[in-house]
């Protein structure tokens, strides 16, 4: 079979060359735009939890911190990671099957709050001192289980609303 001179055998691919990618503008649809928001938002509050829990824990108690030392905020940080790792295996997929993706992602929101509610608690419980550091521990206990019901929102969250 004789090619036809100026034709060649990519005759189609040549139009899939010239074709122009379509422009920006046309791909920020509104579904697009609200789970790129939903991600900024839980990308910032995720990563400040992440640094201001050790920068107040380390701050003296006079400057509203629980001046903590560096042993015992690794030790707690080591316990939060192993405790987040058994928690999203366990907790993450029951919740999404049972709740949904979004109420999933709006607890996750909430739980961010705690997060950030904690740090003035901690701090005035250790200024009181109500006799026995356990409840010191309990808090910081309940916040880095928060932190952990907050990260629950990183799973699987592709356009929620």
């Amino acid at each position: 079979m004789d090619i036809p001179q100026g034709e060649s055998s990519d005759a189609g691919n040549a139009s899939l060359d010239d074709m122009q990618p379509p422009p920006l503008r046309s791909l920020l649809t509104r579904p697009v735009l609200i789970t790129i928001a939903n991600y900024a938002m839980f990308a910032f509050l995720d990563m400040s939890a992440l640094v201001l829990i050790p920068l107040i824990w380390s701050t003296p108690v006079e400057f509203r911190g629980l001046n903590l030392s560096p042993a015992s905020i690794g030790l707690w940080m080591s316990v939060y990671g192993c405790m987040d790792g058994i928690f999203q295996f366990t907790v993450f997929p029951r919740a999404v099957g049972c709740c949904g993706l979004r109420r999933v992602f709006v607890v996750s929101i909430a739980a961010a709050a705690v997060v950030f509610a904690m740090f003035p608690v901690e701090n005035n419980v250790h200024r009181q001192a109500f006799g026995s550091p356990n409840i010191l521990w309990l808090l910081i206990f309940l916040q880095l289980l928060s932190l952990s019901i907050h990260r629950m929102g990183l799973g699987k969250s592709v356009r929620l609303f």
